[in-house]
């Protein structure tokens, strides 16, 4: 019996290992140091993105989006009143459901329209009202709210709806349940996501004093994920004060856009030889087409470094595997 109950439990921690290494991804943040700065890493395997800019009842919102096989899935905005709020894969599933009651309201639909419809983290609870957020069965997620006010929350789905407040400058979420660990020291945070979570914590801490854009690429470029199924597709950090957005795809955090929400265009940031400004509208423009102008700025021979080097660590194998081959047939 005792043998089947460590059995169990090593069987358990393998799973969660194995989710937190390959299963589940993204970090997001809201950093109210100089001015309020919000920031997101969108971890997925390699489908196409998308950037957007949509009209709504609440006015223009900032859509980031990936292909799901038959539409683009929305993950993380912005609107003009600075509201932003990420959706993110959450572990355990709580408050499954096979369609919300009326009673009820699906987590994905409080992230999206509670952008398209409020204007501040406020109005976002109100919008819930005494609906229960609820997931489907085969979607589990979060949501972090933030707007420019100094206000942000994690909504979380339960028995009840769990709702954890912004309790210091920062606030930050992965992949586990927030609600779970509310006054908990940081080293007993646990879960999927919890080591992101950490180092997302102790950098923004160390670094409140003079946080700006460029420290909010660090916490992204340091909780990214470079292995796994989830590597992290874009790193995004949003300035709601000048309705700006800095974009960085595929872990490359040398080459930078910026989507002004106001004049509704996205441009070459940094790293870029040449000034490039696309107009951004509700048809958006895809990271194939963004990574395009990156690959154009590269010298010839980079570009075609990828090509060579694979053809000369074959011939470098084929070498080896042959004096391997000799030494064991060799009389």
């Amino acid at each position: 019996m005792k043998r089947r109950v460590i059995t169990a439990v090593v069987l358990a921690a393998t799973i969660v290992g194995l989710l937190a290494h390959v299963g589940l991804g993204c970090t997001s943040f809201a950093v109210y140091a100089g001015k309020p700065l919000y920031g997101m890493n969108f971890d997925y395997p390699p489908n196409e993105i998308l950037f957007s800019i949509e009209d709504h009842e609440a006015g223009a919102l900032f859509v980031g989006s990936f292909w799901m096989g038959e539409y683009y899935a929305k993950t993380v905005g912005m609107n003009e009143h600075g509201l932003f709020a990420s959706d993110q894969m959450v572990y355990p599933a709580r408050a499954m459901v096979d369609e919300p009651g009326e009673d009820e309201v699906f987590i994905w639909n409080a992230f999206y329209d509670g952008l398209g419809q409020c204007t501040s983290v406020d109005e976002v609870l109100t919008w819930i009202g005494d609906r229960r957020v609820v997931q489907y069965q085969t979607l589990q997620l979060h949501n972090l709210y933030a707007d420019p006010t100094g206000n942000a929350m994690v909504v979380e789905c339960g028995a009840e709806n769990v709702v954890t407040e912004i309790d210091r400058p920062f606030i930050v979420m992965t992949n586990f349940h927030n609600g779970d660990f509310v006054g908990l020291p940081l080293r007993d945070i646990a879960g999927v996501g919890g080591e992101r979570y950490r180092v997302a914590h102790r950098y923004i801490e160390e670094n409140l004093a003079d946080f700006d854009v460029d420290h909010g690429f660090e916490v992204l470029h340091r909780s990214s994920q470079g292995t796994g199924d989830f590597k992290t597709r874009y790193s995004l950090v949003f300035d709601p004060i000048a309705l700006e957005i800095y974009i960085a795809l595929e872990r490359d955090y040398e080459h930078i856009w910026k989507v002004s929400l106001t004049d509704r265009t996205i441009e070459t940031y940094r790293g870029f030889a040449e000034h490039h400004v696309l107009p951004l509208d509700e048809t958006g423009v895809t990271g194939p087409t963004l990574q395009s102008y990156v690959d154009a700025a590269k010298p010839a021979a980079e570009n075609d470094a990828t090509g060579v080097r694979w053809p000369l660590l074959a011939l470098i194998g084929a070498g080896l595997l042959g004096i391997a081959l000799w030494l064991v047939l060799k009389p």
